[in-house]
C-alpha cells in the first residue's frame, strides 16, 4: 500500500482534468493514471458528524497540496482526523486556469459530505510585514489608533492597498513603565482578496487567510509542538528563499525572510561540477590552446539538472555518486564541500538574525532551532548548524502524542515526511480568538462584539421578562389553585347541608323570617318607652336633673308607620357653676343625638332661676324617637 504522503494524485482528480483537456494524455500521465488511488478521504465525515469545531488547513506548495483536518474537543484538547498531500498532475500549477477545478476536487474528496466546516488557508509571508511593538498603556478605545501609529512610523504602507490588523499580547512592565505588547501587521489586500476570491468560486468559502508562520504559532500555543516558555528560533529552507522566525515563548516576536535557499546551493554544486570538468578539459590543451579557445576560471557550463539530482540524492543518501558522463565518484564529504559555501551563508544569516534579536528586541538566549523545508531531511546540515550555532537543533514535527490522531492511514515514518504537514496542521488548529485572521481583523472583532454585547442585553431583558410572566403565571396558578380549594370545600357544603334548597324552601323561610322580624318589632314597640327611660338614664350626667319627661309615642300595631312622628319632651334643670352651664347642656345635647334611639334633639326654653337659693339653668328640650 502507498504512503500516504508519497501519493501523487487521484484518479478522481486526473479524470477531472482530462476532461477539460483535448490533448491527448503522454506516458506520464497514463503512469499517474496507473497509481494506485489513496484511501478515500469520507471515512470520518461519514462516521462522525461533523460539527463547527471541525477545521480544514489547506497549504498550497509549489509542487503539491498538503491538507489537514482538526477537531477541537476543548481548548486545550485537539484531534487530528486526517491529512494528505496530493501532488499536481502535470500541467497543472498555482496559476493555471484548471488549479480551481483541482483544488475544489481535492477538497470534495477530503471532506466529504460536510459543509459545516471551517477551512484556513495561506497567502505568502514574503508580502506580510509583522513588528513586535510595545506601546504605552492607554485605554482601550484608543489602543488601535497608538498601535497603527506606531507600525506607521516603522513600516511605511498605503491603507487602501494593505491590510492592518493587530494582536495584543498582553501588558509588560518596561523600565518601570507599564506598557502593552502587541504583534502588528499589515497583509496585501491583493493577494487576501484573490485567495479568498478562489475557494469562494469552488464553493468551500474561508474562514480565515493568514501566513505559515502564524500556523507554526499555533502548533506552540497549542503545545503540540513543545516550546518549553522559552525563546525558540523556525528556519524554513525554501527553493528560493529561506524564513527565519523567532517566537518568544509561543507568540511570534520576529520574521525575517533571506535570499538563501536549496537553489543557491544546487546552482553551488553545478559550478563546483562545471568547474572540474573545465578543469580536466584544460588538462589536455596547451595554455596557448587554451588563450586561444578563450578559457578561463570563470566561465562553466552549468547542468542545473543534473546539479538537482546529486543534490537531493546526496542529502537523502548517504551514498557515494557516480557521475554518468565521467564516472566520476563523488562522496558525501565531496558534495558538502561543494554546499557549504551555500550553507555558511546561510547560517550566517541565521547567526545574524539570532544576534539582533537578543541586542534589540529580547536578551533571553535562543534555546533551539526547529528547521522545517525539504533540506529537514539533511543530516549534516543538521549537525553543522548545531556545531556552527552551539543551539539545540531538531526537526519540526506536527505528529505529537498531545494531537490525537483518529486517521486510517498510517502516520509518516521519516521526520522529514512529518515536518512537511506542519503547515497545513498548524492552519488547521486556526480559531479567531487564537490565530490573526486577514479576513476578520480588529474591526470585525469589535463590531462583532457589539453585537454579542447587544445580543446580551437583549438576551437579559428577555430573561427578565420570561422571569415576570413565570411568576405572574405561577401567582395566577396558585390562586386559582385557591379557589379550586375554596370551591370544592363550598361544594362539599353544599353536599352536606340537608335538605337540599329550593323554591318552596326559599319561600318558607323568607316567610318565617318576615313573622320573626315582626314580633320582633311588636317587642319592641311594646317595651319601646322602658328602653327610653334607660337611654336617658343612662345618658343624663349628675350635673343634670331631669324635673318632667313626657312622651308621645302614638299607636302600636301595622299601621303606626303612617301615624304622627313619636316624640319625646325632656324639662330639666343644670347645676353647678353658672359658667358651666352651657358646657354641660351641650355636651349632653351631643350625646342624646349620639344615642341609636333619637333622630334629633331641640333645645326649646332656657332660663337661669334659683332653686334652693342656688342658681340652676332651666331648660326644655324635643326628641324625636327613631
Amino acid at each position: 500500500m502507498p504512503q500516504k504522503d508519497e501519493i501523487s494524485s487521484t484518479e478522481k482528480l486526473l479524470d477531472l482534468i482530462r476532461k477539460k483537456d483535448d490533448s491527448p494524455p503522454s506516458s506520464a500521465d497514463k503512469n499517474s493514471a496507473d497509481a494506485a488511488p489513496p484511501p478515500s478521504r469520507r471515512f470520518f465525515s461519514d462516521v462522525i458528524p461533523i460539527r463547527k469545531r471541525i477545521t480544514v488547513g489547506v497549504d498550497i506548495g509549489y509542487n503539491d497540496l498538503k491538507l489537514g483536518m482538526v477537531n477541537q474537543i476543548s481548548d486545550k484538547k485537539f484531534e487530528l482526523l486526517d491529512f494528505i498531500k496530493i501532488r499536481y498532475p502535470k500541467g497543472v500549477n498555482q496559476n493555471s486556469p484548471k488549479f480551481p477545478d483541482f483544488l475544489k476536487a481535492a477538497l470534495k474528496d477530503f471532506c466529504g459530505r460536510g459543509r459545516n466546516i471551517s477551512i484556513w488557508s495561506a497567502i505568502s509571508s514574503a508580502k506580510v510585514e509583522t513588528r513586535s511593538l510595545k506601546i504605552p498603556r492607554v485605554s482601550k478605545k484608543q489602543v488601535d489608533n497608538a498601535i497603527y501609529w506606531t507600525l506607521k512610523k516603522d513600516v511605511a504602507f498605503d491603507e487602501s492597498e494593505m491590510i492592518f490588523d493587530f494582536e495584543a499580547l498582553g501588558e509588560i512592565v518596561e523600565d518601570g513603565v507599564n506598557k502593552i505588547e502587541v504583534m502588528a501587521y499589515v497583509a496585501p489586500r491583493q493577494d487576501v482578496v484573490q485567495m479568498r476570491n478562489l475557494f469562494a468560486k469552488i464553493g468551500f468559502p474561508l474562514t480565515g487567510v493568514s501566513i505559515i508562520p502564524f500556523g507554526i504559532q499555533n502548533l506552540l500555543r497549542t503545545q503540540i509542538v513543545e516550546s518549553g516558555g522559552g525563546n525558540i528560533c523556525h528556519l524554513f529552507i525554501g527553493r528560493d528563499w529561506s524564513r527565519i522566525v523567532i517566537y518568544a515563548g509561543s507568540n511570534l516576536s520576529l520574521s525575517r525572510g533571506i535570499k538563501a535557499g536549496v537553489k543557491s546551493m544546487i546552482e553551488a554544486v553545478a559550478q563546483a561540477i562545471s568547474k572540474a570538468e573545465t578543469r580536466e578539459g584544460e588538462q589536455s590543451i596547451n595554455p596557448s590552446e587554451s588563450s586561444i579557445f578563450g578559457i578561463d576560471d570563470e566561465s562553466y557550463m552549468l547542468d542545473l539538472e543534473q546539479a538537482r539530482r546529486i543534490f537531493f540524492q546526496h542529502i537523502t543518501s548517504d551514498d557515494a555518486l557516480r557521475l554518468g558522463d565521467t564516472n566520476r565518484i563523488l562522496t558525501p564529504k565531496d558534495v558538502f564541500s561543494m554546499i557549504q559555501p551555500a550553507l555558511d551563508r546561510l547560517i550566517k544569516q541565521v547567526e545574524r538574525t539570532l544576534q539582533h534579536y537578543n541586542l534589540h528586541i529580547n536578551p533571553d538566549r535562543i534555546e533551539r532551532i526547529y528547521v522545517s523545508g525539504s533540506m529537514s531531511e539533511y543530516k549534516l546540515l543538521l549537525e553543522y548548524m548545531r556545531e556552527q550555532l552551539d543551539i539545540s537543533i531538531d526537526i519540526l514535527d506536527p505528529f505529537s502524542p498531545r494531537l490525537s490522531y483518529l486517521g486510517v492511514a498510517p502516520l509518516p515514518e521519516k521526520a522529514s515526511r512529518k515536518e512537511a504537514f506542519a503547515p497545513a496542521i498548524g492552519m488547521a488548529l486556526s480559531r479567531h480568538t487564537l490565530t490573526p485572521n486577514f479576513i476578520y481583523t480588529y474591526k470585525d472583532k469589535e463590531s462583532a462584539e457589539k453585537a454579542r454585547r447587544t445580543n446580551r442585553i437583549a438576551a437579559f431583558a428577555i430573561l427578565i421578562f420570561v422571569a415576570f410572566c413565570y411568576g405572574l403565571y405561577a401567582w395566577g396558578n396558585a390562586v386559582i389553585d385557591g379557589r379550586k380549594i375554596q370551591l370544592a370545600r363550598l361544594k362539599a357544603e353544599a353536599r352536606a347541608f340537608q335538605p337540599q334548597v329550593n323554591k318552596e324552601l326559599i319561600v318558607s323561610l323568607a316567610t318565617q323570617t318576615k313573622e320573626k322580624r315582626s314580633a320582633l318589632k311588636q317587642l319592641g314597640d311594646k317595651y319601646k318607652g322602658m328602653a327610653v327611660i334607660n337611654e336617658l338614664t343612662a345618658l343624663t350626667p349628675p350635673e343634670i336633673r331631669l324635673v318632667r319627661i313626657t312622651a308621645n309615642l302614638g299607636e302600636a300595631g301595622p299601621s303606626k308607620a303612617s301615624g304622627p312622628k313619636q316624640m319625646l319632651s325632656l324639662e330639666g334643670v343644670v347645676l353647678g357653676d353658672r359658667l358651666t352651664f352651657e358646657s354641660l347642656l351641650a355636651g349632653y345635647i351631643v350625646e342624646l343625638k349620639s344615642s341609636p334611639l333619637f333622630k334629633t334633639t331641640r333645645i326649646g326654653d332656657k332660663s337661669f332661676q334659683f332653686v334652693d337659693r342656688q342658681e340652676v339653668l332651666v331648660f326644655s328640650a324635643t326628641l324625636e324617637l327613631v
